[in-house]
């Protein structure tokens, strides 16, 4: 089972391709095994910068979370300087079968702009340097905000600017009432289609 929906979803991200996140098997002997890469979001300290990652699926995917691991070097509050990721959707009593690779890009695509400390930190600097410019709007090209994602609280910012989406759409309304960073980004995840289609 596990192996036919990692091919699934192989082929329904070469046949329909993130404009900003990339995935696939890093070699032909191993289809466990996959690379990524996804782009700095923009308005953000990683914006236009390119980052590579690494996904291991288990033996009993999609029952359970793949296992997703930055190996290009960054400073963020939910990933340590190994490149572990603590991303809501990934733990395992949040984990849900429906979750694709799609889907996860997506979210981690939201968590690059939205850190989330309150969910665990695993980069206490990156932390300390986030919490400490956090006041009204950041300007990320300042030296405070080199260091981690600096986001505003304006969700027609945060999402339009950065995920390319205008905002003004009806189908956005909810999204920009949400105030949560997990419930961003299920709203994202569970709307992936319009996204895709921005």
């Amino acid at each position: 089972m596990a192996l036919t929906r990692i091919a699934k979803e192989h082929a329904d991200l070469q046949r329909d391709p993130l404009k900003t996140c990339s995935a696939g098997p890093a070699g032909a002997s191993n289809p466990r095994q996959w690379v990524g890469h996804i782009t700095g979001p923009s308005d953000t300290a990683y914006e236009q910068r390119d980052f590579s990652i690494a996904i291991a699926f288990p033996q009993d995917y999609p029952m359970k979370p793949f296992q997703l691991t930055f190996t290009t070097p960054l400073s963020h509050p939910n990933i340590s300087e190994e490149g572990e990721v603590r991303l809501v959707e990934l733990e395992e009593k949040h984990w849900s079968p429906v979750f694709t690779v799609r889907s996860i890009l997506i979210c981690l695509q939201a968590l690059l702009a939205n850190p989330d400390p309150s969910n665990g930190v695993l980069n206490s600097k990156a932390t300390r340097t986030y919490l400490t410019n956090q006041p009204q709007e950041h300007d990320v090209s300042s030296s405070a905000a080199k260091g981690c994602v600096q986001p505003t609280h304006n969700g027609k910012r945060i999402a339009g600017k950065k995920y390319g989406i205008d905002m003004s759409r009806p189908e956005f309304e909810e999204y920009k009432n949400l105030t949560g960073v997990e419930e961003k980004n299920k709203f994202l995840v569970e709307n992936a289609d319009i996204v895709r289609d921005e």
